[in-house]
This record gives C-alpha cells, structure tokens and sequence, in this order.
C-alpha cells in the first residue's frame, strides 16, 4: 500500500508545498517582531505617564477640589445665570470631578484596572 501522499496528484502536493513554505515563512517573519516588542517602550509612553502623574498629583487634587467648591457655590448662590454661565459651571463641575475623583475612590479603597 502507497502512503497517502504519493496517491495525490501533483497539483495538489505542490499547493501542500507551497502552504507548508508560506506559513514556515510567516512564523519566522512574525516571531521577532514578537521578542522585540516587549523589551522596548514607546517614546510616547514617558510624556503620557508624565501628564497621567501631574493630573493625579496632589497640586491638580487641589485645584479640582477649590474649583468644584467654587463651581458649587456660584450654582446655589447665583440668583440669575445665564445658559452659558451655568454650562460653563458644569463643565468646571465636570472636569474637577474625574481630576479629583481618582483621589476620592483611592482614599475609598476603591482601584481600578491594575496594567
């Protein structure tokens, strides 16, 4: 009894062939893009951490908790604010809630995603 391969046809082997060779050759290509990505870093990584460091540092904590007293008191005390000061206060509103609301939920014991 002939083994399988020898009963194929000879189109069919050279596909075999040239699939075999395709992926042997995709496997080599891809494997060192693979090791040298997970020595190096980015060089956008140092000034995204630096930003990351200085919007939760303690000087944005205190600037977010002053504007959202300051956003909060212009809202309960002001008689007549137009559509476009009350917005600007919400958007004041918004920005020191997410700059002081990492601190917050961290003091609460609560922690995101760790990466």
């Amino acid at each position: 009894m002939k083994p399988y391969i020898n009963r194929l046809s000879n189109g069919v082997r050279d596909t075999y062939f040239k699939v075999g060779v395709i992926i042997g050759v995709a496997v080599q290509t891809i494997a060192p893009a693979f090791a040298e990505s997970t020595g190096t870093s980015l060089p956008w990584d140092t000034p995204i951490q630096d930003l990351t460091n200085n919007l939760t540092g303690p000087v944005a904590t205190a600037i977010s908790i002053v504007a959202f007293l300051a956003a909060g008191a212009a809202l309960i005390f002001g008689e007549e604010l137009g559509g476009i000061a009350k917005k600007a206060l919400f958007v004041v509103l918004g920005i020191s809630m997410i700059v002081f609301g990492n601190t917050f939920l961290t003091d609460l014991g609560l922690t995101g995603a760790l990466v």
